[in-house]
């Protein structure tokens, strides 16, 4: 019987593998000897451990860096944010217009700030009239529409971004759904 199935029986049958002259154990050996390799264990798992820790602090570190390559660290990020958030509103805003007067002048702002945009290597996706790709848009509403096939975007809440062939920000629209 091994010293573990002794340790983790009945008190009974452990106290009956007793020498009863000397109270000892009769496989101490083998007790040691496998708290021994218990000990290495712990130490190789230690190592190990150290190990996983560092690769996963070098994986970040090389994404802080290709963020930071990029051009996308987050104090950057954030007034591009910023920018992106203003564009969505002055095209809400030119289509919710009084008059095509003011819808043009606030197009040609919205015009000017995505030129900027494209300067800094961003993409504005925003495609009406499609089916949305999944990858780049989530839907977020639907309202009736006979003029458009069911399922196709129909406005633009919000555009997806993308920068070097590479998705920033998810864009959301409202699809188009046939009037019952």
């Amino acid at each position: 019987m091994s010293w573990i199935s002794r340790l983790l029986g009945s008190r009974q049958r452990a106290a009956a593998t007793v020498d009863e002259e000397s109270g000892d154990y009769p496989d101490l050996a083998e007790f040691v000897d496998l708290a021994q390799k218990i000990a290495r264990t712990q130490a190789r798992q230690g190592l190990r451990m150290e190990e996983i820790e560092s690769k996963l602090e070098a994986g970040f570190s090389d994404l802080r860096g290709m963020i930071e390559t990029a051009g996308l660290a987050s104090a950057s990020s954030l007034s591009f944010d910023e920018c992106f958030d203003a564009m969505d509103g002055l095209e809400e805003a030119a289509r919710l217009a009084p008059d095509e007067a003011h819808a043009q002048g606030i197009r040609a702002v919205s015009g000017r700030l995505e030129r900027f945009l494209k300067q800094a290597g961003f993409e504005r996706l925003a495609d009406t009239g499609e089916v949305p790709d999944a990858r780049q848009f989530r839907v977020v509403g639907t309202e009736a529409c006979d003029a458009l096939a069911a399922g196709k975007v129909l406005r633009v809440v919000r555009a997806a971004i993308g920068r070097q062939g590479k998705l920033v920000r998810e864009g959301e629209v409202i699809v188009s759904m046939r009037s019952a």
